[in-house]
């Protein structure tokens, strides 16, 4: 069961693909890796998942539960755990898999729609126009004031940076499980698990 439910956890990330940002996670260079160095799944089993195409979907995941909760059945059935270890195994179980399907709830709702296009609205429009007015109310001719230039200029480009460092944060926060440094660190947790 606990080797199943680890295969199950490498499949779930590996499923995060499905998302439509790509990922890291690839079957092919995460869960057949860690398949590899620790015999999770053989390769009966393997064919066994290979309709569900893990790389684009959490089905395989899901799968790997069911198995996972019937291996617990069978292990009560033949009287190696009691109904209360029963229940309490098929209980983790399942909470693994709201766990997992959260996860996925979760990238399936990028930011909300008004926040990306009204950062964009900000960039095209709101931007360029703050630009040409700091420029005018800046003077022209006699008018012209290097100080106050420069002051103006460091305002405008300040202004720019903020609103395109929010329109990347925004694009970010549509992948919270990539390979950036603050992304979840999901090799982290797969090793922590493999060495219990």
């Amino acid at each position: 069961v606990f080797i199943v439910i680890l295969a199950a956890q490498i499949a779930g990330y590996v499923g995060m693909n499905c998302i439509g940002h790509g990922s890291p996670y690839s079957k092919e260079h995460f869960f057949d890796v860690y398949n590899a160095q620790h015999n999770l799944l053989s390769p009966e089993e393997m064919r066994l998942l290979e309709h569900h195409d893990m790389d684009n979907s959490g089905l395989c995941m899901k799968e790997l539960c069911t198995w996972c909760q019937d291996d617990i059945a069978e292990a009560h059935r033949a009287g190696y755990i009691d109904s209360i270890q029963e229940q309490y195994m098929q209980t983790r179980v399942l909470d693994f898999r709201a766990a997992m399907d959260g996860m996925y709830d979760y990238s399936d709702q990028p930011p909300h729609f008004f926040y990306i296009h009204f950062l964009v609205l900000l960039s095209v429009l709101y931007l360029p126009l703050f630009a040409v007015d700091v420029g005018y109310a800046s003077g022209f001719a006699d008018e012209c004031y290097l100080g106050l230039d420069i002051l103006n200029g460091i305002i405008v480009l300040l202004q720019c940076i903020f609103v395109v460092g929010l329109r990347a944060l925004g694009t970010k926060m549509i992948d919270p499980y990539g390979d950036d440094f603050e992304d979840l660190s999901v090799i982290l947790y797969v090793e922590a698990t493999l060495e219990i």
